[in-house]
């Protein structure tokens, strides 16, 4: 890699990274691409060499969190030995990290509503819904859950927590204990014959 690809990545990284923190505290509506044109000490004309549009910024952020999202459920769920705990660790640490500001305000208030509802889904059906669909399959060869539609109960249980991440966002409180204790709830109606965790 030769200077000015470096210097673009690094332009490239400034930018995503004053677009989060803006985004984040003023909504991607209310964030104009002048602020973050004039924070980074760019030109418009600069800018548009990494980027098309502040659409586009969206975008890319998008892909990060749903990565650092994926991560971090993979590796709270991993503490666990067993499988089907592993299942209700990712849940509720899915709904940990996604009550985070950044990850609210981007990944599930701003982005349906800019993107559109096919990439949004696409996104979140390759990543998050991909790690649960892969982990439900899994139990379901072990014998663990009940052999039902797959796809079904994947975007069930995805849609289910991205709905209780947003109402406890709206209330900004919430019980880590009830809320495991709901999706245990939940969960133990797909356990092959209600077997017992």
């Amino acid at each position: 890699m030769n200077k000015n690809e470096l210097a673009s990545l690094q332009t490239r990284s400034k930018i995503l990274k004053i677009a989060r923190k803006k985004f984040i505290s003023k909504g991607f509506y209310n964030t104009s691409l002048q602020e973050i044109v004039n924070e980074i000490g760019l030109t418009r004309g600069a800018f548009y060499h990494h980027f098309k549009n502040k659409e586009e910024i969206l975008f890319e952020l998008m892909k990060t969190i749903q990565n650092e999202l994926g991560d971090y459920v993979a590796q709270k769920a991993m503490k666990s030995a067993d499988p089907w705990e592993q299942l209700i660790v990712g849940c509720v640490a899915f709904i940990e990290k996604a009550i985070d500001k950044d990850v609210m305000q981007i990944l599930l208030i701003d982005s349906p509503s800019i993107v559109s509802w096919e990439s949004w889904k696409e996104m979140d059906s390759e990543n998050s819904e991909s790690h649960l669909r892969e982990h439900i399959l899994t139990l379901q060869h072990q014998g663990l859950v009940k052999m039902v539609n797959i796809d079904y109960l994947t975007s069930f249980i995805s849609g289910a927590l991205n709905e209780l991440a947003i109402n406890i966002s709206r209330t900004n409180q919430y019980d880590i204990n009830e809320v495991d204790e709901l999706i245990r709830m939940m969960l133990e109606g797909i356990k092959k014959d209600g077997e017992e965790s």
